[in-house]
């Protein structure tokens, strides 16, 4: 979900993307770009946040740049996983833990990771960690930490961009085209009618909050992920483009989601950012220490029980609260009947009756149908209030 703190409709956000443009378009310098985008990002949280906010966020991207430093000496590897690693982890916890980010003490800090965006940010720091603590990639320059962790046109709802993407970006990159600087122009424009007209029209005028019963509820199940993706994507859009005018690497988050046939092909369609994360830091490493330890024989087992661990964590990241939990789990149960339900045709059918059972309209359309519903319906575990799931509760 994102983490909407950030006003797009406000003259700060844009300001600074036109400095940024005017700053960076010029600049064939491959030492002095980097200096000049973390300046942008720095002041775009200079405007965003308090003295004291900026100074707390400043100090901690210091202290990431200087950890990661420390990684190459020895047994540094371990200070730095251990220090960022449980750093990270806390900083979760207050952010996300409705205990500790309402309660008066952890409150301001709570505020300040929830204006950054921190979600995103915990996620890029994990994955920065892993690259170079795992696969010895080099720690980054500190502008290159401030451009990596807090890239301000990413910090509304991602995406999450993976470290080595961001590694082998051209440090310098092309000169805009004509057709390319459309390209990207037209990106942001969708993305603003998307959220601005589509969304906030949806939001408005149709939905209620699932307060109203009866066949309104199930109309607004349908209308309340509408609304969810054109706003979500609008802001993935807004990033792509812009993105796209400053020369920064920015991954695609969505690809036509409501077209998924079942819950893996929904996940490789929805927040594609999230859905390379966890598979590439928790899902495959998981499955393959499972299949280590439990053989070959039990793969399936092994990857039913990956995939139930990182759905899990995905609900769990998005809030520490038993809504966002049981989120969690009807993804995971609806990505492992898919997994076991494809192993089964597969068998039944062998993969030639199997392609073409995968090719006829009709099951393409059904099953096209039930993914969209159950996607739907697993939003009202976390937004419809609890008298309306546990009537008894009234």
């Amino acid at each position: 979900m994102p983490e909407q703190t950030i006003d797009l409709a406000g003259g700060d956000f844009w300001l600074v993307f036109f400095v940024a443009l005017l700053a960076l378009t010029p600049i064939r310098s491959a030492r002095l770009r980097p200096w000049i985008w973390a300046f942008c990002n720095l002041a775009f949280l200079k405007l965003l946040l308090y003295r004291w906010q900026l100074a707390e966020v400043c100090g901690a991207v210091f202290v990431v740049y200087l950890t990661l430093k420390v990684s190459r000496w020895r047994y540094g590897a371990w200070i730095s996983a251990l220090l960022l690693g449980s750093s990270t982890l806390a900083l979760f916890l207050v952010n996300k833990l409705p205990a500790l980010s309402n309660s008066g003490r952890w409150t301001p800090l709570s505020v300040t990771l929830t204006a950054i965006g921190f979600s995103y940010v915990a996620l890029r720091l994990a994955d920065m960690l892993r690259t170079v603590l795992v696969d010895k990639r080099p720690p980054p320059s500190l502008p290159a930490t401030v451009n990596y962790l807090l890239p301000f046109h990413m910090l509304a709802a991602g995406p999450i961009q993976n470290y080595d993407d961001f590694l082998n970006q051209p440090p310098v990159p092309a000169p805009l085209t004509l057709p390319a600087t459309l390209t990207a122009t037209e990106r942001i424009t969708r993305g603003l009618v998307k959220k601005f007209i589509l969304a906030s029209a949806i939001q408005s005028a149709l939905l209620t909050g699932f307060t109203v019963p009866g066949w309104y509820f199930i109309l607004e199940v349908q209308l309340f992920y509408v609304w969810l993706y054109l706003d979500f994507s609008a802001l993935s859009d807004i990033a792509v483009g812009i993105g796209g005018l400053l020369g920064i690497a920015t991954p695609e988050n969505f690809n036509n989601p409501f077209l998924a046939r079942n819950m893996i092909n929904f996940w490789d369609r929805w927040h594609i950012s999230l859905s390379l994360f966890i598979r590439r830091n928790v899902y495959i490493p998981l499955q393959l220490w499972l299949v280590r330890r439990a053989g070959l024989d039990f793969a399936l087992w092994c990857s039913t029980i990956a995939l139930a661990v990182a759905f899990t964590l995905c609900g769990l990241w998005h809030g520490v609260t038993v809504r966002f939990l049981m989120w969690g789990l009807w993804h995971a149960v609806g990505v492992i009947a898919a997994t076991l339900y494809r192993q089964y045709l597969t068998r039944k059918l062998g993969m030639q009756g199997f392609k073409r059972y995968m090719q006829r309209l009709d099951v393409r359309v059904i099953a096209t149908i039930i993914t969209f519903e159950y996607v739907a319906f697993s939003l009202v575990i976390i937004q419809a209030p609890l008298s309306t799931l546990w009537p008894w509760l009234k």
